[in-house]
């Protein structure tokens, strides 16, 4: 509020914000550090967005993945506020903001797939088994979790099985999970394939492998449901020029100083339009915050697709 990222008014109009509340909250931390009111609240988000960036690098850095190899999807209520500093933080592009992202998780639940799982534990390395003993315990899994469906009344014909196996080095204390193909073991070649797959995988996430045994620690198996058929609409295309959708000029406090920008209407945005940041582009469910230096383009389906200009 105090940085005008917000509107003063949220869901439609139907929420009023205390924007004199807010300022008068963040002058009690401006003055105890001698600052400004503004340069407080943005050290409030800066703050925030560090954390988050914490939170990514855990799943993609500490991972072994470059997230400047990836997008980044934005979703819930508050998400898009801080999804394109992210962006800036990571360098993933682009920044993706789905069409009503603050119900993107009841999208998800009403199109999620019915799951059944059973994880046995194993616990041999890899010369004390064999394909056909590991083939074996895959099938009376798969047999297992596909009668867990049907008494959901789900058609066998529509249930697809996935297969998992958890090793590590002998001696190690942490698994690698690895996706499994159970034909590969039920023709013999499955426990080659593993150890390979799994020497790879162990030398891109730690930079280096072990001369010692395998370890089959835990075998998995997941039973899946039939997916929701709902498809992504297509809206209207548009000319580039996003001022049908503009609801009026604004003011935003970002980098140290006070920017014009302008706020949008999101369900007046047609595919093909430009935004120059800054922006805050508002709906129902969300605001999305467009960073200076920073582009927007709508996609055919309604997406924000955030790129630096």
């Amino acid at each position: 509020m105090v940085l005008g990222y917000l509107p003063e008014s949220l869901l439609g109009g139907d929420m009023e914000l205390d924007r004199k509340g807010a300022w008068l909250a963040v002058k009690s931390v401006a003055d105890a550090l001698d600052i400004s009111v503004e340069k407080a609240a943005e050290g409030i988000i800066d703050i925030v967005n560090e954390h988050m960036f914490g939170a990514l690098r855990l799943v993609s850095v500490q991972q072994g993945y470059d997230p400047r190899d990836f997008a980044l999807m934005a979703f819930g209520g508050a998400g898009p506020l801080h999804a394109n500093a992210l962006g800036l933080l990571m360098g993933s592009w682009p920044v993706v903001i789905p069409p009503s992202p603050g119900v993107l998780c009841a999208y998800g639940d009403a199109t999620t797939r019915l799951r059944a799982e059973t994880q046995r534990s194993f616990n041999r390395t890899n010369d004390q088994t064999s394909d056909e003993e590991i083939a074996a315990l895959l099938d009376e899994i798969g047999s297992e979790v596909t009668a867990d469906l049907i008494a959901e009344d789900i058609a066998q014909s529509e249930i697809t099985l996935r297969y998992e196996i958890d090793v590590r080095y002998r001696g190690q204390a942490f698994e690698v999970p690895l996706a499994i193909e159970a034909e590969a073991f039920r023709k013999g070649t499955g426990l080659a394939r593993l150890i390979q797959s799994f020497d790879t995988e162990h030398k891109r996430l730690f930079t280096f492998n072990l001369d010692v045994p395998r370890e089959l620690v835990n075998v998995r198996v997941t039973a899946l449901g039939p997916s929701g058929e709902l498809k992504p609409g297509v809206i209207p295309s548009g000319n580039g020029d996003p001022s049908g959708a503009k609801l009026r000029d604004h003011k935003v406090y970002m980098g140290g100083e006070e920017k014009a920008a302008a706020i949008y209407a999101r369900d007046r945005l047609r595919a093909g339009d430009h935004i120059v940041g800054p922006a805050v582009i508002i709906e129902m469910d969300s605001t999305t915050l467009l960073h200076d230096g920073c582009v927007a383009d709508i996609d055919d389906h309604g997406n924000i697709l955030i790129v630096q200009a």
